[in-house]
């Protein structure tokens, strides 16, 4: 059964309140989508890392720290 069809079939066994609201929010989902462009999602472009100009990276930056020395084996 397509998606199409298991909607009216499930419309047909509503109440007269519910297909009115039903209605007006369909209504409201046409003209949104009539007044919107739908954006067209862009690529992400990554420069990698080290491609922020003025940051520098220390010599020893791997090392251990001082901070950790209780926890090393």
């Amino acid at each position: 059964m397509t998606l199409q069809q298991l909607i009216i079939s499930e419309v047909a066994h509503q109440p007269e309140p519910l297909l009115r609201e039903l209605w007006h929010y369909l209504n409201f989902l046409k003209s949104a989508t009539r007044d919107e462009a739908v954006p067209v999602a862009q690529p992400l472009v990554r420069k990698g890392y080290g491609s922020v100009p003025g940051i520098v990276i220390a010599d020893d930056f791997d090392a251990p720290l001082a901070e950790f020395a209780d926890y090393r084996p």
